[in-house]
């Protein structure tokens, strides 16, 4: 009889339904080890006291992210969540239907931690809210102290753009690399691109040219960026083999303590260690960080930042279960490890409060007080543009285009959207 019972127990267990496990895939562009480290011990925190989800963490390297994204949404392999920078790209995936709106599924704790900023940075111009507010970040100089003082240089010369040039022919006359910049993934010659022009044209030229107001982009103000580019760009002041270098080449490079500065964001204060030889990178005492010079007659406020407000955007396949994930993962308990780690400056309500590093600290200084923080232009505005912007931005480092020629490309480019 117990026979029996036994196996009439097994058949019932046999029989009995498997409890479906939702699989949520958040496709991530982090790569520094330390980092995915605390992602992977969130996700395991979570899936514990979830166990009905499964949360997988596909990552792809910051140029092949961009490059594959759109096809990726349009597939059956499409993650659930994934990286954005906002703007633009986000408002075009929007448009295109690739992705899913949240408002429904997003408490109103989650709204609030954001705050206003960050709610409407992935809010579409139709209404609905498709993403999650990560962090903010800006663009700086990043510059070795000692190199600084090996070549007889003071930090305070360059806060204009005349000081600038005589500091990098300062730094060239000393024998030593004045700039890093890893030319081959494009984006980063867009920063300097992008910084002339907040200085000269300001946040309402800016605007009234993305708009395709008067000459746009091929305005006064952007040829004069394109020309201060290029007066810097003759001065030969990037390391040997810049434009076939990635970004990850000239962080190392910086981090090897072979260049004087790096134009690159806040996140580079881990990636140029993880991207040096001796994975220490520069040591924080002989490291600083300047604001990008001021430029006579331009119309920016000097407060003007460039930089960006990510998140997180949702497929539109993606389950009520990946917003939840994302919205414990985004709270200030989770946030403030990645803070506390120096990787990045969360936006989410007192997470970034315990942060000590004097970078970082300094970065969410700046663009507390910032007249305007300027979204990274290739993502502001749209793929198509962006790209422009992004590829004549590398040529003018190399000198290889006029700037008139570089500006009315950007103009064009905006005129056939």
């Amino acid at each position: 009889m117990k026979r029996i019972a036994l196996a009439a127990m097994l058949g019932l267990m046999a029989l009995a339904p498997v409890q479906a496990q939702t699989v949520v895939k958040y496709l991530n562009i982090a790569s520094i080890p330390e980092e995915v480290a605390l992602m992977n011990a969130a996700v395991k925190e979570y899936e514990a006291a979830n166990p009905g989800v499964k949360i997988e963490l596909p990552f792809l390297e910051n140029e092949a992210f961009k490059a594959k994204l759109t096809t990726l949404l349009q597939s059956s392999d499409a993650p659930d969540v994934f990286h954005s920078w906002g703007g633009g790209v986000f408002y075009e995936q929007a448009a295109a239907g690739v992705l899913r709106p949240i408002e429904g599924v997003l408490s109103q704790e989650a709204k609030d931690a954001q705050g206003t900023a960050g709610v409407s940075a992935f809010t579409a111009p139709d209404g609905h809210i498709y993403g999650i507010a990560r962090d903010v970040s800006e663009v700086i100089l990043w510059y070795n102290k000692a190199l600084f003082t090996q070549a007889g240089v003071d930090p305070a010369s360059l806060q204009t753009w005349d000081g600038f040039l005589a500091a990098v022919k300062k730094f060239k006359d000393a024998g030593i690399t004045p700039l890093a910049l890893g030319a081959k993934d494009r984006w980063p010659a867009h920063f300097w691109w992008s910084k002339l022009v907040v200085r000269l044209a300001g946040q309402d030229g800016f605007n009234a040219a993305a708009k395709g107001e008067g000459d746009g982009f091929a305005g006064p103000d952007f040829v004069k960026a394109g020309e201060l580019f290029l007066q810097l760009a003759a001065l030969d002041p990037w390391q040997q083999g810049f434009e076939a270098a990635t970004y990850g080449d000239a962080s190392g490079y910086f981090g090897d303590g072979k260049a004087a500065m790096h134009l690159m964001g806040d996140w580079d204060y881990g990636a140029m260690k993880d991207n040096s030889a001796t994975k220490k990178g520069i040591p924080d005492d002989q490291l600083g960080i300047l604001p990008f010079p001021t430029i006579e007659g331009g119309k920016g406020d000097p407060t003007d930042t460039l930089g960006g407000l990510s998140g997180y955007l949702f497929s539109k396949n993606a389950s009520d279960d990946a917003v939840k994930f994302i919205e414990w993962y985004n709270a200030k308990p989770v946030q403030e490890r990645f803070a506390n780690a120096n990787f990045y400056i969360p936006i989410v309500a007192g997470a970034a409060d315990g942060m000590t590093n004097p970078f970082k600290v300094q970065v969410a200084q700046d663009i507390n007080k910032a007249h305007w923080h300027a979204l990274f232009f290739d993502q502001a505005l749209g793929p198509a543009v962006g790209g422009v912007v992004n590829d004549v931005s590398a040529e003018l480092a190399s000198n290889s285009i006029s700037a008139a020629d570089a500006a009315q490309q950007v103009k064009d480019a905006v005129d056939s959207k």
